[in-house]
This record gives C-alpha cells, sequence and structure tokens, in this order.
C-alpha cells in the first residue's frame, strides 16, 4: 500500500508550489551532479540552475537563467567539449559564479543576466564547488591527483569587473594524503567559510571539514561524521562509510548534511550537524523513522539569512522515488514532508534546493516515467513554493 505522506502534516499549515517548468528539452538524459549538491542558485531575484545533459550524444553543460516574472529558462552552454558537474553560487546583486569540469580540466566563471563571461581554467581535477560573500570572498574547491591519492585543493578567487584571477590554490590539509580525498563542499557567510569533503584516511569514509573565521586563514582539519571508525558489523571493514556532504549557511550558523550508512542493514540515511564555536555539534539524523527502512540518496541542504533550514534527498519509501524534505525547528528537525509536484507515480529524484529570503523553497530535480513505460529518458524540472507554517 502506498503511504504518501503529503501536507499537511501536524504543526504544518500546507502551501501551495507553482506549477512545475521543463527546463530544458525532453529526450535526453539529464544530470544533476554538482559537488554538494551545488546545482542551484538565487541572485537578485534571479534564479540560476546549471546541469549536464546528453541532447547531443555527450554530456555538455548548460546554464539557466530566469527572473522572477519569466515562465521559462534563458540556456547557455558551458565548457568545452565533454563536460561534467557543472556547480553554481550566488556571487553579488545578480551575478553567479560558475565551476564546471570539461576537456581542458576545473573551469570557473562569473555569469550575469546575459550568460556566462570568460572562462579561468584551474587546471586538472573534478567534483568543482564553489561559494561567495562580500565579508567571506569568493572560493572554489575541487580534488585532483596527488600521487596515488586524490586531494582535495582550494583557492580563493578575486573578481575583476566580468572576469575571475585565482589565488594559489592550497591543499585542504596541509598534511599529503594516505587515502582518497573527495567531493569538497563549500559554504559561506559573514561568520566565515566552512569546505568538507570525503576523506578515507581511516580506511572508511568519513566527513572531514575545514573552517576560515575570517575568509582567509583555513584550520587544520576536523572531523564531522560520527559514523564509528572500527570494525564494522559483520568484519566487514574498518568502519562504516559516510559520503557525498552538503554545507549551507542559515542565519548566523552553519549546516552540513550527508549519507550515512552506520545503519548497516537499512543502507544510507541522512545526517546533518549543527556548527557550534569553531567546529559542528554532534551530528544526528534528520529523517523521520518512516524512512528508517529504505535507503536516502543525493542529500541537499540550504538556508537562508532569516534561519530558515531545509534538508532535501529522495527515496522509495512510498514504492518508488519521490522527493522529501525536512526543516528545522525549534524542536528539532520537522516530520519529513512532500509535494504532489514532486512525488507520484512517476519517478523524481536529485533534488537540488535554494531557499530566498521570503522562505520561498526553489527546487529543480529530475523526473523519470514510471517504471516500464519510457526508454529512460529524463525530465528536468523547477518548481516554487512557500515553506511550510510552523
Amino acid at each position: 500500500m502506498r503511504m504518501l505522506y503529503l501536507l499537511p502534516l501536524v504543526g504544518f499549515v500546507a502551501t501551495a508550489a507553482a506549477a512545475p517548468i521543463d527546463v530544458a528539452p525532453a529526450g535526453a538524459f539529464h544530470h544533476l551532479d554538482a559537488s554538494g549538491r551545488q546545482s542551484l542558485a538565487l541572485a537578485g531575484g534571479q534564479v540560476a540552475l546549471v546541469w549536464e545533459d546528453s541532447r547531443g550524444g555527450v554530456p555538455r553543460c548548460y546554464l539557466g537563467l530566469k527572473a522572477a516574472a519569466e515562465t521559462g529558462f534563458r540556456e547557455y552552454p558551458l565548457g568545452k567539449g565533454e563536460c561534467f558537474e557543472p556547480a553554481v553560487a550566488a556571487l553579488d546583486g545578480s551575478r553567479f559564479l560558475l565551476a564546471w569540469e570539461d576537456e581542458t580540466g576545473i573551469n570557473s566563471a562569473i555569469a550575469d543576466s546575459g550568460g556566462p563571461g570568460p572562462a579561468l581554467n584551474l587546471g586538472a581535477g573534478a567534483h568543482a564547488g564553489v561559494a561567495a560573500h562580500p565579508v567571506a570572498g569568493a572560493h572554489v574547491a575541487w580534488n585532483a591527483p596527488s600521487g596515488r591519492w586524490q586531494r582535495v585543493w582550494r583557492a580563493s578567487l578575486l573578481v575583476e569587473g566580468s572576469q575571475l584571477r585565482v589565488g594559489k590554490a592550497q591543499p585542504a590539509d596541509a598534511t599529503p594524503p594516505s587515502d582518497d580525498q573527495t567531493f569538497p563542499a563549500l559554504a559561506v557567510s559573514d561568520r566565515g567559510a566552512w569546505l568538507l569533503w570525503e576523506d578515507r584516511r581511516h580506511g572508511h569514509t568519513v566527513i572531514h571539514a575545514s573552517r576560515a573565521a575570517d575568509g582567509k586563514t583555513w584550520s587544520a582539519p576536523l572531523r564531522v561524521s560520527g559514523n564509528p571508525t572500527g570494525r564494522a558489523q559483520g568484519g566487514l571493514g574498518r568502519g562504516t562509510g559516510a559520503m557525498r556532504p552538503a554545507v549551507a549557511s542559515f542565519g548566523s550558523r552553519f549546516a552540513a548534511a550527508w549519507l550515512d550508512k552506520r545503519d548497516f542493514l537499512s543502507g544510507y540515511d541522512v545526517y546533518a550537524a549543527l556548527s557550534e564555536g569553531a567546529g559542528f555539534a554532534k551530528d544526528r539524523k534528520a529523517q523521520d523513522s518512516f524512512g528508517d527502512a529504505i535507503a536516502q540518496w543525493h542529500v541537499a541542504v540550504a538556508g537562508n539569512r532569516r534561519g530558515d533550514l531545509v534538508i532535501a534527498w529522495d527515496d522509495e519509501r512510498d514504492g518508488s522515488s519521490d522527493i522529501w524534505l525536512t526543516r528545522l525547528t525549534a524542536g528539532g528537525y520537522s516530520e519529513d514532508f512532500t509535494f504532489p509536484e514532486i512525488s507520484g507515480p512517476a519517478r523524481q529524484s536529485d533534488p537540488a534546493i535554494a531557499l530566498d529570503e521570503a522562505g520561498n523553497l526553489h527546487l529543480a530535480w529530475i523526473e523519470r516515467a514510471a517504471e516500464g513505460e519510457s526508454n529512460g529518458a529524463t525530465r528536468l524540472r523547477y518548481t516554487v513554493a512557500p515553506l511550510p507554517m510552523r
């Protein structure tokens, strides 16, 4: 029996989502794979969405831009040749900071309402992320080979009109890696900057982080995820995994979220931790108990300056993939909720989210027809809805 927990829920007042927009041409295979799920950003009334798709037979990257009053996205290509995992963040006014991987390596650029400006090449690498703030500055992070391991690197970006200059690249951890560091995620605010990544120094994957309180001087790495190090259940490995961190600022704090397999038998769960002092408080499971028996995927997190915080992911608790959300309340994380637009017989997955200052949730996702009803081609969709009232 399908159990769809739609709004309203206890403690919430339901609000309607806008009719979804199809962002890109149908009939292709779309991907929202930015490191840290940084595929959607808001600046000065503009919405920016980045993705890759296969409409020409090979993966290429695109930027979509729209103002609030526009009914569709204006589309701009990114990169040279095959292109992967574009990321976007608000820069200033109505401009955005971009990063992507193409045949030349990692690139970054500024985009305004007229599209992207000149690209700045950063060299070889993958899984780029970006973040910017008037106080904490603009930053880019990526991972690249260092001997036999992948290593996370970061650099500051200097904005000069429509162009960028890059500072000296620095490793996120000054100690040479003993195993892979991958999938960096960045967030900045007037309280500084945080960089998170997957780290295998303990023989299993945990989430590590580094902080720059002034946006310039970065701390030594600290561990964020509490998945225990030691023999995993059944003697399988040195510990359970934590993967794909995402991080966002909200109010005067930061929130990190990731997928965590410490509950070994049910697959990955959504865990989160909130900043506290120079680090993060103890992590906790963010989803409710209805999702405990099945795996969660593609966790994303978004906040705004007034202090709203939302976490999104997809799972199959109702028999097919739907997008679920929770928001932080005074009493902790809310019951999981969804909207009709992001749930139902079709398969909805890969959420990318952003919150505006009025508390509206902007959400992009990938939709596939119900199993057996298509050749696997996808739709890239976008909607916006006020947060449910507490």
